[in-house]
């Protein structure tokens, strides 16, 4: 009975992260810290689809995670971090 609590209250708070991250990215003006955020949400997508048991959709979320936020690093390094 007290894992079931404890799933919950994990799953709760990785869902507010989740909501967190999504509403923060329109907080701030830097890119790359809209960048860093975007790879936070995809890792913490990635530990939801992880304890839902569906673990292909957790590897497949990682994987493109990471491959998009090294993208768009080498992106804002080549434009700027600020917005013209």
């Amino acid at each position: 009975m007290a894992d079931i609590v404890m799933i919950d209250i994990v799953m709760f708070l990785m869902l507010v992260l989740l909501i967190a991250t999504a509403i923060s990215i329109f907080i701030f003006d830097d890119l790359l810290y809209i960048v860093i955020i975007f790879g936070a949400y995809s890792m913490i997508m990635s530990l939801i689809w992880q304890q839902l048991n569906s673990p292909d959709l957790a590897i497949t979320e990682a994987a493109i995670g990471i491959g998009l936020t090294v993208l768009m690093v080498t992106v804002v390094t080549k434009v700027g971090r600020r917005p013209q």
